[in-house]
């Protein structure tokens, strides 16, 4: 007779087989079942199947949509909620002390295995670390089922594997069922109304082994914090004459599992090692030898993330209630002991992320952090009345926020000066950049903040500081600490205010200067262009959805420009007390290269309008800049039936004609194909109704260690009613019914009398192709040949 675990490992296998809402039914019903004897082996399992550790995605948790898998997404966040069945089993064997399970060290941020390999071992690991009995270096990390689960949780955003399997775009994949479980983790385990962590557990004693822990350098310490002090968590601390070791040991938890999530996901998602400097051979090589490299890359989902982790802290923070408890002093000393990693996370990202769009994705975290202002709970306004809805997120009380602006100078001063030449190259005419430049100076500029800041910075020497009359000694020391600690003894601090950088925003007011009247003359030449427009055409461009004579971003979004531009070139005036009269007055002139480079858009369109272009292989236009301007037709070299949704056409209507096209062709393929080659009236009137068979080119692709081999695909005959969804199709349909409506008929006769109309065209040209074949042979082997070589 077999074990109970044997039993239970094998139900678990089964049930990982099955689809996925029978999957977690059975694995609920499973983990409700099982005695805790039973779990403990089938626990890493599941963990496995869940996450991919090694060479899969797991249950697609980052592919996983609200909008496309709706019935999937509700399941899973059920499933692996913060209340749901995994934290059930999680809390299940807990109780059982030596029960532990082992991490690899190499699934590690590559920042600590290089600490661990050099012998500094974070306070956080002291406890946790399992060395290799050959090697005696740390290979694996022993932890409690809460652990483990969580630090998988936070590996897999940043498992290199993912990177490798990514398939959809990265920059708009922030729906999937991996962000909502994030957000529930945080919003759960960091409670903003003093309530306390769910289900409250009993005391979790710790198996602490013996160890001599390297103590960190002084200038380390900051990078790898505990989060709280030992004499707040100890079971085993000091305690006052006539009071029982009780009160500490319940103090474990309400905390532990909060500072554990906190801590883990800071190690995690706010690790940033350039490429050149991540370890080629981790502690455990032997499993690091089937892993792929991890690149210093993030993803928009990560970024997404690191912001909403940021914006918790500061809500947690900023919920304390003074009531000394232990989640009170996790509140209190929290962001003290994260805001250090933070900022060098976000100013490594800011130097390496690439001179696009994208940006305003690591801009928008930044903006939370340095704001803590803007997440303050509800109840913290309860005493002194609620703000007007327009003073929503500013400051009101600058002494109660001058300790975080002081202990974090550097995120405001040292980050702003390394954007500073990024705006000077970017192109501030885009409506985005126009927008994240806007979004900075609006921040900087709000009441107190650049008061609060001159006088943070006020012991520099070369700091022109007249309109600041107070100068405050302790805010000084705490800045000067904290540089000490962040950048070390040799970084040169330049201030915020020094004639050096308003020497640079001078510049800079220019270059926003000429930005602004390049953006109102383009805005200009589009609204003539616009009311120039021909009656005919206009109708046309109503009916067939498209508009010939606009660039790919649009008059409304161009006409925003002037305004952030404008406003934004007031508030870096009015940030750094800047006269009139020190701007330079020389002739700003709109950059014509610039304007016509933009409105060449609408002339390739235009100029290329009724050419002969196959339109089942569609491009685009691109404007060749030569002695004259000229455009040149790029051509989509894909599966004409899987190229992108075009402007003409309806996507819902693509996507769903294409799956009823798919389902038909892969079931008749043989049919269709035999029918096809038919040399009969039968083949032709084949040929006239299915798309023929063509070859598609698959280009080399990059991957990891250099390109794939190109190949080329053939494509059978095919059904296709792509057609279909095209607006100038229902377009011509609509006129249709509306004519045969005119004199007498209905709708459904109409369309009757539309399809019998085609029908008949179609039994004609079958009919008659073989005359029209002989009478001009030379034409159509011509065009035979032209067609086969696509």
């Amino acid at each position: 007779m077999p074990a109970p675990t044997d039993v239970a490992t094998v139900r678990m296998r089964a049930y990982l087989n099955l689809p996925l809402p029978e999957r977690c039914r059975e694995l609920a019903v499973l983990i409700d079942e099982s005695s805790t004897t039973e779990l403990q082996n089938v626990f890493p399992l599941l963990i496995d199947s869940i996450f991919g550790v090694t060479n899969n995605v797991g249950w697609g948790l980052h592919s996983i949509n609200l909008r496309r898998h709706p019935q999937e997404y509700e399941i899973l966040s059920n499933f692996l909620g913060p209340q749901g069945p995994i934290f059930s089993l999680c809390y299940k064997l807990l109780p059982d002390c030596y029960l532990k399970y082992d991490f690899p060290v190499s699934y590690l941020p590559p920042k600590i295995q290089v600490m661990l390999e050099e012998g500094i071992i974070p306070p956080f690991y002291s406890d946790k670390l399992k060395n290799d009995h050959s090697s005696r270096m740390p290979s694996a990390l022993s932890m409690n089922p809460f652990e483990y689960y969580i630090f998988h949780f936070a590996y897999h955003l940043t498992n290199p594997w993912l990177q490798l399997q990514q398939q959809e775009n990265v920059w708009i994949n922030w729906e999937t069922v991996y962000v909502q479980l994030a957000h529930s983790y945080l919003y759960h385990f960091l409670p903003r109304d003093n309530s306390p962590v769910l289900p409250i557990i009993g005391a979790y004693v710790k198996k602490i082994p013996s160890r001599k822990i390297v103590q960190l350098p002084e200038a380390k310490r900051v990078q790898t914090p505990r989060l709280l002090r030992s004499m707040v968590l100890s079971p085993s601390a000091p305690t006052s004459p006539g009071q029982g070791g009780g009160p500490h040991q319940q103090c474990l938890p309400q905390v532990w599992r909060s500072e554990t999530v906190v801590q883990v996901f800071l190690d995690f998602w706010l690790e940033y090692t350039e490429e050149e400097k991540i370890p080629s051979q981790p502690l455990n090589s032997t499993l690091a030898s089937s892993l792929p490299r991890r690149h210093s890359i993030h993803s928009g989902e990560h970024i997404r993330l690191v912001r909403a982790f940021i914006k918790t802290l500061h809500e947690f923070a900023n919920s304390a209630s003074g009531d000394r408890s232990a989640m009170d002093e996790l509140k209190r000393i929290i962001l003290p002991s994260v805001q250090g990693k933070i900022y060098t996370f976000l100013r490594k990202a800011i130097h390496h992320w690439p001179l696009d769009s994208s940006f305003r994705l690591i801009l928008e975290a930044w903006l939370s952090f340095i704001q803590p202002w803007r997440y303050v709970p509800e109840l913290s306004y309860s005493q002194q009345g609620k703000p007007p809805e327009e003073d929503r997120g500013k400051i009101h009380d600058p002494e109660r926020w001058m300790s975080f602006v002081a202990n974090n100078l550097l995120a405001y001063t040292s980050i702003f000066q390394q954007l500073l030449p990024r705006f000077m190259r970017t192109d501030l005419v885009a409506p985005k950049n126009a927008l994240m430049l806007f979004r900075v100076t609006k921040v900087f500029s709000q009441p107190y903040l650049p008061q609060m800041l001159a006088e943070a910075e006020c012991y520099m020497d070369d700091c022109n500081l007249t309109r600041n009359k107070i100068s405050t000694k302790q805010w000084s020391a705490v800045a000067r600490q904290q540089i000490l600690e962040l950048e070390g003894p040799s970084y040169q601090y330049v201030p915020m205010f020094s004639e050096n950088t308003v020497s640079q925003i001078i510049w800079f007011l220019s270059i926003i200067k000429q930005a602004h009247l390049t953006a109102t003359s383009i805005v200009e030449a589009l609204e003539k262009r616009n009311t120039e427009k021909k009656f005919l055409r206009s109708l046309w461009e109503f009916f067939s959805g498209e508009e010939h004579s606009t660039d790919d971003i649009g008059l409304a979004e161009r006409k925003r420009v002037p305004g952030f531009l404008a406003i934004a070139q007031q508030q870096i005036i009015e940030i750094f007390q800047i006269k009139v009269e020190d701007i330079p007055q020389a002739a700003i002139v709109a950059d014509q290269e610039y304007h016509d480079s933009i409105l060449s858009d609408s002339f390739c369109q235009s100029q290329c309008e009724g050419a002969c272009v196959d339109d089942s292989r569609p491009g685009v236009f691109v404007p060749i800049q030569d002695e004259r301007q000229h455009c040149r037709y790029i051509e989509y070299m894909g599966d004409p039936e899987l190229q992108p949704v075009r402007s003409n056409e309806c996507g819902v209507l693509v996507r769903w004609l294409y799956r009823i096209c798919e389902m038909i062709n892969s079931k008749y393929e043989r049919q269709i194909e035999m029918f096809y080659n038919r040399e009969d009236f039968v083949g032709r009137l084949t040929k006239k109704v299915l798309q023929p068979p063509t070859s598609v080119r698959q280009l080399p692709k990059r991957v990891n260690g250099g390109f794939t081999v190109g190949s080329e695909k053939k494509i059978p005959p095919r059904l296709s009613l792509r057609v279909l969804a095209s607006y100038n199709f229902m377009t011509a349909i609509l006129i249709c019914v509306i004519l045969l409506r005119l004199i007498g008929y209905g709708v459904p006769a109409s369309l009757f009398i539309v399809s019998c109309t085609w029908i008949f065209y179609i039994v004609i040209g079958a009919i008659f192709e073989p005359l029209i074949t002989r009478a001009s042979p030379n034409r159509f082997t011509a065009s035979a040949t032209a067609f086969s070589g696509n």
